[in-house]
């Protein structure tokens, strides 16, 4: 499993991911293996880009960095809900948007360098912005958040113009463009609190309705000859899945569920919510 993922990490680096290479890795027991696989990526890019940029990233690439990780986010919950062919699509996202990111920090050797202000440098840094924020926009209006983000945007927009009117005349730029980025920035991370705060919240429901469910199937089965130490061991673990989730836990929560998954297996129990 281990060499799987260090293999396409290297695809990720030198290569595209075809969906054969995806088809593969579902070939495994653990269909999980791709969430591993995109958060290990997830993690070398961040990683490579402090390296080479610090906290002065490119805006392109930084946009294909935030397109990458929310579809990472998605596999999450694509995976959590049996979703296999939407956890395909988001694997595929991911990786390829990752594979251009590194395709586009190898074939640059630039070093990041002080220069003087231009006027054109400045209208081209207003043009990334305005263009990354579309994005952000985007993505905003995809996960119906673009209620609560509007005044923010058109805050952004409105400094964007006052800053191109600026320009001739210097007054205020340097003041207005930090303060342009940092708005741009709590945007962006109120955004990934908003998606991260909605898988998390999707989980928890679905795991709520399963376990639900798995509930009622152990009822039947204590009326049965089913070896009553198997139906507490699970009664145990489903208690324990339940205080995870409370705690906001669900990584651990969703170890203690494949344990839950053989106890069930042995007392004869197959639970699936459609």
């Amino acid at each position: 499993m281990k060499k799987l993922a260090l293999f396409t990490i290297i695809v990720l680096i030198f290569g595209t991911i075809s969906p054969l290479l995806v088809n593969q890795a579902y070939g495994q027991n653990d269909p999980s293996i791709l969430l591993r696989i995109a958060l290990q990526a997830d993690k070398q890019i961040v990683n490579q880009l402090h390296k080479v940029y610090g906290d002065q990233i490119p805006n392109n690439i930084e946009i294909l960095y935030d397109k990458g990780h929310l579809a990472v986010i998605s596999l999450d919950e694509s995976l959590s809900n049996d979703d296999i062919e939407n956890a395909k699509q988001n694997f595929l996202l991911a990786m390829n948007s990752f594979m251009q990111i590194s395709r586009t920090m190898s074939q640059s050797s630039e070093q990041v360098v002080v220069v003087t202000v231009s006027e054109k440098s400045i209208s081209n840094e207003l043009d990334r912005l305005e263009k990354y924020v579309k994005t952000l926009e985007s993505i905003s209006k995809k996960h119906n958040d673009i209620a609560q983000n509007k005044d923010e945007f058109n805050k952004v927009y409105s400094l964007i113009k006052e800053i191109r009117n600026q320009i001739p005349s210097g007054e205020n730029l340097t003041k207005n463009i930090n303060e342009l980025k940092i708005l741009v920035d709590s945007i962006k991370n109120d955004m990934r609190k908003s998606v991260s705060e909605k898988q998390s919240n999707a989980i928890k429901q679905f795991f709520e309705r399963l376990l639900d469910k798995i509930d009622q199937n152990l009822i039947l089965a204590k009326n049965t000859t089913t070896d009553q130490s198997q139906i507490d061991k699970a009664d145990e673990l489903i208690l324990e899945i339940r205080e995870l989730l409370s705690k906001n836990q669900i990584n651990s929560a969703k170890m203690v569920y494949s344990e839950l998954k053989v106890v069930l297996k042995n007392i004869g129990i197959s639970v699936r919510i459609t």
